[in-house]
């Protein structure tokens, strides 16, 4: 839920009509202000307008991230363990082949063919 004050003002500067919008502190309704949005890990969340005053706890939250995120070095993905693989067994002799059982045929489509071609079978 959000309850900021968001202010459009219209103004004319050199004759030139435009909108202008305000953003005021929700505690104080001190001109300029930020949004500030807090999301919790169970979805719920909040935006606040906060002036510089009221902000700050949140900015120095923020910087604090920052400075954590330049600390931390670029680390490389660690490389995942390959499985141990069995040494190769010695070949047996060949055993006897067994028959070979037929494929099964392959489907083939069916043959297109236009109005005239059926009619001319028909009359064979």
């Amino acid at each position: 839920m959000h309850t900021g004050e968001h202010v459009k003002i219209e103004v004319n500067a050199l004759g030139i009509d435009q909108m202008v919008e305000v953003i005021a502190c929700d505690i104080d309704q001190k001109v300029p202000a930020q949004t500030y949005t807090i999301t919790s890990s169970d979805g719920r969340s909040i935006s606040k307008d906060l002036c510089e005053e009221h902000g700050e706890p949140f900015e120095e939250w923020l910087e604090e991230a920052e400075l954590a995120d330049e600390d931390e070095p670029e680390s490389e993905p660690e490389p995942v363990p390959q499985p141990r693989r069995e040494p190769a067994k010695k070949a047996e002799p060949a055993k006897k082949a067994e028959p070979a059982k037929k494929a099964a045929p392959s489907r083939r489509r069916p043959k297109i063919m236009t109005m005239a071609e059926i009619e001319a079978q028909k009359k064979l």
